[in-house]
């Protein structure tokens, strides 16, 4: 698949990264998201959120790439980003926000 260059979009990737964080930290403890990104590489999206979670006041102790997902986040909110469409076909429901972008 031929994904677009993030680091052309690299600030409007960030306010969806901004988003997803406010998202799981406003649920009072159990925030889960899922993000699966069709424009976007994993492993091209990776470094951005790297700096970005670096940038916070309060970042997520996780940051990994693992076969093409990206886990991020601690204790029990968390954010997976993937181009895997089964991720996002098998997640489960109590997922409280699942984006497709």
């Amino acid at each position: 698949m031929n994904y677009c260059n993030a680091l052309d979009n690299k600030s409007h990737i960030k306010i969806l990264l901004s988003w997803l964080y406010e998202e799981c930290n406003s649920s009072g403890g159990d925030g889960d998201a899922l993000w699966y990104s069709r424009f976007y590489n994993t492993e091209d999206i990776f470094p951005i959120l790297k700096e970005f979670n670096h940038s916070l006041a309060y970042p997520y102790k996780t940051v990994e790439l693992i076969e093409g997902d990206i886990n991020w986040g601690q204790e029990q909110e968390w954010i997976l980003i993937t181009n895997k469409i089964e991720k996002l076909q098998n997640s489960p429901e109590w997922i409280q926000a699942k984006i497709i972008w």
